[in-house]
């Protein structure tokens, strides 16, 4: 813990004070015959003698002490070739001189010592803490990462929130790996059961196109370890070139095919759940409103990005209950934003823009860049309001979007 101003004014006084003390002695010793000889157990009543008789050096007899801590005389010998009757020697300033200059030199570097001290800003050079029972130092996390993780993970840093979860970037102590550790907002029940569920549909759920989990933790707090990507596909300038937009395409829908055939929808497809790799393989995270597909009989209102939301989220009275071709709508979302660099339906307010996602049909991608007329068949009918109007599986949209591709002569599938 970091000491206080105050505390650090007295720890400096303090040790001024002893470097005082403990350089006393030699500076007296230096001095020479002439002063009085020096005991480490002094008679508390010899000193008060002394300080009330400031002349009595120069009436001593020489070659006798004015120690009275024995009750007697106490011979000093005598420096050969010099006089000890010489009063101009005995108790004289030159003859004491290198004791007091290295005395006043001490004094001096403490002063300077506690000035320097007193002038360091508070904290500086403090800035890692220690571990309690380790040899071993760390630097302090951003708020919210919970300090029982801190003996597990180095360099953590906040990347942003998600659903219900935190997620920070952080470095494996034992082998030094980068990845991404999402603890819940809060430690509450309710939170903690919705964490919970998110991980036991996520984690089953091993594909190149979906983010990797490491492992799942409830101890010593509830948190999960998972690969750790940079960049999202909302973070990157927009409208990308055709081949690439429809490479990403492909990649979300392949990884959504996988989850699907397992029972498990996502329900929130956007361009922010979609890490990207360095060379921007797409990655689905946040299966926080996830669900499988035997529990969608439940019509009610989940949480979801509402831009980017189906017709069936909004309105399930009328559109029915989401299933697995919601994530269909949600993909023709980002793909028709990925090509045209803006959703496909805008609005000031919220209510605008439900009702917008409810009865408008938005331009097809090609009016605003005619180059795009091939992808309008397929955006088109992802976005169609009635799901039976849609494809009724992820795998046969990643079909459609490869089978358009090698047309164009994209030589990356195989």
């Amino acid at each position: 813990m970091r000491p206080e101003p105050a505390g650090r004014k007295r720890r400096a006084a303090v040790l001024v004070l002893l470097s005082a003390l403990i350089l006393a002695p030699l500076a007296s010793s230096v001095a020479g015959a002439g002063g009085p000889p020096e005991h480490a157990n002094a008679d508390p009543r010899g000193i008060e003698a002394a300080s009330k008789t400031p002349d009595r050096d120069e009436k001593t007899p020489p070659g006798k002490s004015t120690d009275q801590n024995r009750g007697g005389d106490t011979p000093i010998a005598t420096p050969a070739g010099k006089n000890p009757g010489d009063p101009g020697r005995q108790g004289s300033t030159s003859n004491r001189s290198p004791g007091f200059a290295l005395l006043a030199a001490a004094l001096v570097t403490g002063a300077v010592a506690l000035a320097w001290h007193l002038k360091k800003p508070p904290g500086a050079g403090a800035s890692l803490d220690h571990l309690p029972g380790t040899s071993r130092t760390m630097p302090s996390h951003p708020p919210g990462f919970p300090p029982e993780l801190a003996e597990r993970y180095d360099q953590v840093a906040f990347v942003g929130r998600g659903g219900l979860g935190q997620v920070f970037s952080a470095v494996r102590r034992d082998d030094g790996r980068r990845v991404a550790v999402k603890i819940p907002v809060t430690y509450d029940e309710e939170t903690g059961k919705t964490f919970m569920k998110e991980m036991r549909f996520w984690k089953d759920l091993t594909h190149p196109n979906i983010v990797e989990v490491h492992s799942v933790n409830i101890l010593p707090v509830p948190f999960v370890e998972m690969e750790y990507l940079p960049r999202t596909l909302g973070e990157i300038e927009k409208p990308l070139p055709v081949e690439t937009a429809a490479r990403i395409a492909a990649g979300i829908a392949a990884g959504l095919a996988y989850a699907h055939e397992r029972g498990v929808i996502h329900r929130d497809i956007k361009p922010g759940n979609i890490l990207l790799a360095d060379d921007l393989t797409p990655k689905i995270t946040d299966w926080g409103m996830s669900t499988t597909l035997e529990r969608t009989r439940d019509t009610s209102i989940a949480g979801f990005t509402l831009a980017y939301a189906a017709p069936e989220q909004i309105a399930p009275d009328r559109f029915g209950r989401t299933d697995a071709r919601t994530d269909i709508y949600q993909l023709g979302v980002v793909f028709y934003e990925l090509v045209t660099g803006k959703p496909p339906f805008a609005s000031e307010g919220l209510a605008g823009l439900a009702r917008a996602i409810l009865h408008d049909h938005p331009p097809p991608p090609s009016a605003t860049t005619s180059s795009l007329v091939e992808l309008d068949p397929i955006i088109m009918r992802c976005l169609a309001k009635d799901p039976t109007d849609r494809y009724q599986s992820a795998r046969e949209l990643q079909a459609a979007i490869e089978t358009l591709m090698r047309r164009s002569g994209d030589t990356t599938l195989t």
